[in-house]
Order: structure tokens, then sequence, then C-alpha cells
């Protein structure tokens, strides 16, 4: 059975191929489940094998819809998250067990196992800026996909993925305004996703500066971003005062060195008369938490 890998691995296009695929190279069906049995290859979906699936869950999720995309030819391109992720941009606060797919004659959203079917209502593009997809493949375009995620799953999963776009400079703000437009009216949860995509900006670095940005805004604490200040660039300076917000991502201080460079850095900016808050994914899901952290660091700025 080892002996068909190298015939599977030529066939295979964004890291799966086809049952049919297979069959046109003369590996029966029946042969491939005996070497999924045998673990050298495994099942993405019905009808559709990989060699070497990824393991991390958005990659995963990449997979299965390239594996949906090869099964489902006809007119048919990844939206929402599935999109998002096609175009190399950041999914926060999403559930990516679901692949969202549309096409143009789909008569109504249908909801299988492990998909769902919408009917086409946007423009679509190819890419391929995921790092497993070398053949472009259907996905709507960066802006409509911010858009339907933030349907999909949170308005904050729509702001880091347009932030992230504005800032690679694959959208401009006109862009989401018209994406926002072709939502019909009355759409659920449309005015919420409006309502955080006004908040974009290209000056974001990172989905937590999003999430920082859009808890403020519902805080009513106006923010300016990437401020420098001296040496030192900080996420945020909350308009007026001298109060610094930072984002805390927490996994991106594991090294010794670069958590001393950081309290120096802190230390520093304590010295020039500001007072820094760090704000962690935890503080930004329950509001009530930062609130406090900011109000503390206001009366003691005041």
């Amino acid at each position: 059975m080892e002996d068909n890998l190298p015939l599977l691995a030529a066939i295979e296009v964004n890291g799966v191929f086809t049952t049919a695929a297979a069959g046109r190279a003369g590996v029966h069906r029946l042969v491939l489940q005996q070497m999924r049995r045998a673990g050298l290859i495994t099942q993405v979906v019905r009808g559709v094998w990989s060699i070497s699936p990824p393991t991390d869950p958005a990659d995963v999720h990449v997979l299965r819809t390239v594996a949906y995309l090869s099964r489902l030819t006809r007119r048919t391109a990844a939206d929402s998250v599935s999109a998002l992720l096609l175009h190399d941009l950041p999914v926060v606060e999403a559930d990516l067990g679901l692949v969202h797919l549309v096409r143009a004659e789909a008569a109504s959203t249908r909801l299988e196992k492990g998909y769902t079917l919408r009917t086409y209502r946007r423009d679509v593009v190819t890419s391929d800026r995921h790092p497993l997809v070398a053949t472009p493949v259907p996905a709507v375009g960066p802006a409509d996909a911010a858009v339907a995620a933030g349907l999909t799953e949170r308005p904050i999963t729509a702001l880091a993925a347009a932030d992230a776009a504005l800032h690679e400079g694959l959208v401009v703000p006109a862009d989401l305004e018209a994406a926002v437009a072709r939502v019909p009216g009355g759409t659920r949860g449309i005015g919420a996703v409006r309502s955080a995509l006004r908040l974009a900006d290209r000056r974001r670095e990172s989905p937590g500066e999003s999430f920082t940005a859009l808890v403020c805004d519902l805080l009513d604490v106006p923010l300016i971003p990437q401020v420098d200040i001296g040496p030192w660039r900080v996420d945020f300076l909350i308009a007026g005062t001298r109060v610094i917000l930072e984002f805390d991502g927490a996994l991106k201080y594991t090294d010794r060195q670069v958590l001393v460079d950081e309290k120096t850095r802190e230390d520093d900016l304590r010295a020039r008369g500001y007072v820094v808050v760090r704000l962690m994914w935890r503080d930004l899901r329950q509001p009530t938490i930062a609130r406090a952290k900011i109000s503390r660091a206001l009366a003691l700025a005041a």
C-alpha cells in the first residue's frame, strides 16, 4: 500500500485529493480505505483525503475548506471565517468547527454536517495567501468575508479581520462600507457589525489591539493608537490623559530576555510620568474588569 503514496502525492492539490482523482490514477476506493486504516492517509471529509494533514485548528479548517471546495466544485466559494483564513487574515472568537460556503444558485441556506452552504450574493475572488494553499481557490473578498464573519460569529471577529486587511493593504475603508451595504436590510446582527467596522483602523497591529479598541469604544474610553513616547511605541494612549493601554497576549513573553526588556520599557514609561495598564484576553471578554483597571489608572494619573 505504501507504494501508492508517491502516486497520491502527485495528484494532491493544496494538500488534498479526491476519491475520483485517485481512481483515475489507478488507486481504487477500497485501497484508500485500507490505507486509511493503516494510518497512511486521512479522510478530511467524505470523498476527500490527505497524506499529511495539519494539526493546528486553523490549518485543519483551511484543509477542510479546500476539501469541500474540491468536492462541491460548481460555482462554490468560501465565505465568512473560512474565507478569512484562506486570505490569511486573523480569526478570533470564532467556531472553527463549521466550514462556510456560498453558491450562486443555492435556493436557501443549507446546513450539513461539517459545512453550511448559503446563497451567493457577493463578488468572488481567488486566493492563495494561506501557506497551505499553492493553487488559488475561490473565496469571497476580504471585506465581504469580514462582514459575513461578524454575522456568523461576533462583531470582534469582523473588526480584527478588517483591521488586518486594512493594515496589509488588502482593502480600503470604502470596501468595508460597500460590503456592509450589500447585506440585506434587517439581517440579524448587521447593526452591531456595522458599528464595529466603523472603528476599523489600519494602524492596529494585532487582533488583541482590535479587541481592546472595541471594548474601549463600548466603555466610552477614547483611544489614540500606536503612539510614540520617547524611544517606545505603545499600543494606545487614552486621549487627553497620561494613561497607556497595552494589550498583553501573555504568550509573547516566554523568553526571559524579552521579559527583562519589557520591564525596562515599562519602567521608563512610568518614569516619564505615564500610568501603564495591561489588558489581557480575559479582561476584554469581561468588560467590567477592563473598566475597573482603566478607572484605577485614570485616578492615578489625575
